[in-house]
């Protein structure tokens, strides 16, 4: 996972998928600013309030590193994979992509209660020149329970069918790996986190967040949010994203 620069802002970016890269950080002299929607939008509007919400602060669109969305429900395999097919042409006509390489990091999960009618835009960051010294600020993207995060098919489900703490264990170290290879990319690791998202609808901790809190370290003293929500592919039960950022902005 070598990190690549973004062809039009001051970030790198893990590659990864179509729908989404594996994180990115920002180049030296430049921070993440991460934006928390008071009130999500349609996601396609959302793209709207994220230009208007970039030039607000003196930067261009094309700034944008990382999105986070917030679906209906989660999608079956071949769903996923259409609304990817459609997020990623919004990309390419924002002039976002780098070739075949998608450099925006992204978290798409599915709310259990109150869900939306229609897939909307709940935050996103952005990347800005730094306003005075400061340590490397990054975004990890999501990564649900899969075996191979680029294998997206039912046999790819870590413990896929089972329950118990074995199960529970296995789907959190998977995930815990996933996030433990991109931050490794970006050169930073657990302690270096600001936040730590955990989105599962299950009791997971009462099953295996011994494991979570022995992989962190003592990341866990800047506590844990958790979401009770879905990861976006059915099957799929337990999903995480990290961040380190000095501006949390709500708008």
């Amino acid at each position: 996972m070598n990190l690549r620069p973004s062809p039009v802002a001051p970030f790198s970016y893990v590659p990864g998928i179509d729908p989404y890269s594996g994180g990115v950080v920002a180049l030296p002299g430049s921070e993440i600013v991460h934006v928390t929607l008071a009130e999500a939008v349609p996601w396609r509007e959302g793209f709207d309030r994220i230009q208007a919400i970039t030039e607000n602060d003196g930067v261009d669109r094309t700034a944008l590193c990382a999105i986070e969305l917030r679906c209906p429900r989660p999608h079956s395999f071949e769903g996923f994979i259409e609304f990817n097919d459609e997020y990623r042409s919004l990309l390419n006509n924002w002039g976002l992509l780098n070739g075949d390489d998608n450099p925006i990091a992204r978290t798409n999960v599915a709310p259990v209660d109150h869900p939306p009618e229609e897939t909307m835009l709940h935050a996103f960051s952005y990347v800005r020149e730094a306003s005075e010294n400061q340590t490397s600020s990054f975004v990890v993207a999501g990564a649900g329970d899969l075996m191979d995060q680029s294998d997206l098919q039912p046999s790819s489900i870590v413990a896929r069918d089972l329950d118990g703490k074995d199960a529970w264990k296995m789907r959190v170290e998977q995930v815990c790996q996933e996030m433990e290879a991109r931050m490794s990319s970006i050169g930073v690791q657990w302690s270096d986190c600001s936040v730590i998202d955990v989105y599962c609808d299950q009791d997971w901790f009462g099953q295996a967040g011994d494991t979570l809190v022995e992989r962190i370290g003592t990341a866990v003293g800047s506590g844990l949010h958790w979401y009770i929500a879905r990861p976006p592919i059915e099957g799929l039960t337990f999903e995480m994203d990290v961040r380190s950022v000095t501006t949390e902005k709500i708008l």
